[in-house]
């Protein structure tokens, strides 16, 4: 994109959801070009916060860039979830301290091919509702991408699960939901949406959770709500891995090589699991100072 002068504090707009979801596509599609790497396997291309700016003179109005961030999966292939959150904590934090952005909205992608509303798919979202909070579900448009991978009838009966049933709570508190048709038109229907929707709120109003808790209340990252909701999943999901390696362990005992090969990829599952809670966990100077107030 070509470089553009800066008037006012830059709108940020958020693009988030599960690895494959189609999130560079979607920015690609935006702008009109290929300046985001797509994937082509199950794992994640997005391990860095990648974004563009947008021309400012599509919305003379505002006369503010408005800049599209690429955030990675909390089921990325190649990081851990503990540091994804914290490279989108950190990112959002810098922003809402230095205030030379405020949030237009945030935009969070789904297959609409999948058959199955699946565990990492429910991981996304309520990693996504702990960022976002409350307050910031007016903000946030549910896209549904990957329409032409599926039969329209088969697409349209996801659709109407995912409004009626996963995106229930979020479109109560005003979430929109639209479909991402693998067009430049269609990509910029979201923009246009929440651009039209700042200018009826106005702009700086409402920021993420996470924005507020790292910035006003001082939190680090395991103190957040986001951060407290992944630790809880990681343990959930340890469990489970340790209970796979018993297994596993009982079956290499007869001399299983099948199961020795699995329970060695299960143990070094567990030693990342471990490693990624280590890090999520408050330190104690911290809860002693919430405990006894100094």
């Amino acid at each position: 994109m070509s470089k553009q002068k800066q008037v006012g504090p830059d709108i940020v707009i958020p693009i988030m959801g599960p690895t494959g979801a189609g999130k560079s596509t979607f920015i690609n599609a935006l702008v009109g070009k290929e300046v985001m790497v797509v994937g082509k396997t199950l794992s994640s291309c997005t391990d860095e916060l990648g974004f563009v700016v947008l021309d400012p003179a599509q919305y003379p109005r505002l006369k503010d860039r408005i800049v599209i961030v690429d955030t990675p999966g909390f089921d990325d292939t190649y990081k851990g979830d503990a540091e994804i959150l914290k490279k989108i904590a950190d990112w959002l934090e810098t922003s809402y301290k230095k205030n030379k952005a405020v949030l237009g909205g945030v935009i969070y992608l789904h297959d609409i091919s999948n058959d199955r509303f699946t565990g990492t798919a429910r991981r996304n979202l309520e990693m996504f509702q702990h960022l976002c909070g409350q307050d910031a579900f007016s903000k946030v448009i549910l896209g549904t991408t990957k329409w032409g991978r599926t039969e329209k009838a088969i697409a349209d009966a996801h659709q109407k699960e995912l409004k009626e049933l996963h995106w229930k709570s979020l479109a109560i508190k005003g979430a929109r939901v639209l479909p991402f048709l693998d067009t430049r038109a269609s990509a910029w229907s979201f923009v246009d949406n929440l651009v039209s929707n700042l200018t009826r709120q106005r702009l700086g109003k409402v920021y993420l959770q996470i924005q507020r808790e790292l910035g006003d209340e001082k939190k680090i990252v395991p103190e957040t709500e986001a951060g407290k909701e992944l630790r809880f999943t990681l343990k959930e999901v340890l469990e489970m891995q340790q209970k796979m390696a018993d297994l596993e362990k009982s079956m290499a005992a007869g001399g299983d090589e099948q199961a020795r090969s699995q329970l060695q990829e299960a143990e070094e599952k567990i030693q990342k699991l471990a490693v990624q809670i280590k890090a999520l966990k408050i330190p104690l100077s911290r809860r002693l100072r919430r405990i006894f107030g100094f």
